[in-house]
């Protein structure tokens, strides 16, 4: 994937896409180069290597194409344009992660692995803690954590199937800084805004100095007792205004670079503790 990451240090996604293709200078005569078809940078480049290669993704014109996109609050079903017979589904939500899935599926079909052995093996993986996790909170509340890292494209990713599930209560997005953008920050922070709407994410918890630039965006669309800023000194501050202000048919999304360490926050709401 070609996302922000790391754009602090190269500065555009088209250098960060020289550095990722620098793989192929390890690939054997005989190998085979799997990528994201569906990302223009990565297909510009494909075309000067000389190996085999495959494309997966979400648009038809791949080689291995997602079919029937199902996303759950759990767990996302999909077909593949190989195998119409075979239905696959991975205990994490989002057509992002259907991508990781279908370059596994590719890798699996290199080495011969049957269908049938790849869809149980997607089934049943082990998800990383705090990517795309759901947990209960003290209230009740559904907490969807996903503060492993957080870059531009990941936040629009999540922020994309967080407001696709149901609700009796309110969406609330609690976002901390992404790291790591350089001088590219301040806007890719404020670019945020046209990802979040207050018909479907009703309160928005904006931390750390570089957030400051989407709560300044944000001020137009959402009134002051529905957006809120702190500071990176006022973490406490912010757990303790959540669960003040949370109830069990709630859906909280956490999403921020690990540095931030809103995994205190997510501790603060399963425990119920204000310390």
């Amino acid at each position: 994937m070609i996302g922000e990451a790391h754009i602090e240090f190269f500065k555009t996604r088209d250098r960060i896409a020289d550095a990722k293709m620098e793989i192929v200078s390890g690939l054997k005569d005989d190998g085979l180069f799997v990528y994201n078809g569906d990302e223009p940078l990565l297909r510009e480049r494909a075309s000067k290597v000389d190996q085999d290669q495959v494309t997966f993704g979400l648009a038809p014109d791949n080689d291995l194409a997602a079919e029937h996109v199902q996303a759950f609050r759990d767990h996302t079903e999909f077909d593949v344009s190989r195998w119409p017979d075979v239905h696959f589904s991975i205990p994490m939500m989002g057509e992002y992660n259907v991508n990781n899935a279908l370059a596994a599926i590719l890798v699996g079909r290199r080495f011969h692995v049957k269908p049938e052995a790849m869809r149980d093996a997607l089934a049943h993986f082990k998800v990383t803690r705090n990517r795309t996790e759901w947990l209960t909170g003290d209230a009740g509340e559904a907490i969807l954590s996903d503060v492993y890292n957080s870059n531009p494209t990941a936040v629009r990713a999540v922020l994309n199937d967080f407001v696709k599930v149901p609700t009796q209560g309110r969406r609330i997005a609690v976002l901390g800084d992404m790291l790591e953008l350089g001088e590219a920050s301040h806007e890719l922070h404020a670019g945020l805004a046209d990802a979040l709407d207050p018909e479907q994410v009703q309160c928005v918890y904006l931390y750390g100095p570089e957030m400051r630039a989407l709560y300044e965006r944000l001020a137009d669309k959402y009134d002051a007792e529905h957006l809120f800023y702190f500071d990176q000194d006022s973490q406490s501050h912010l757990s303790s205004q959540l669960l003040d202000g949370v109830y069990s048919d709630d859906l909280i999304l956490l999403k921020g670079s690990h540095g931030m360490h809103l995994e205190k926050v997510l501790q603060a709401l399963l425990d119920g503790s204000r310390e």
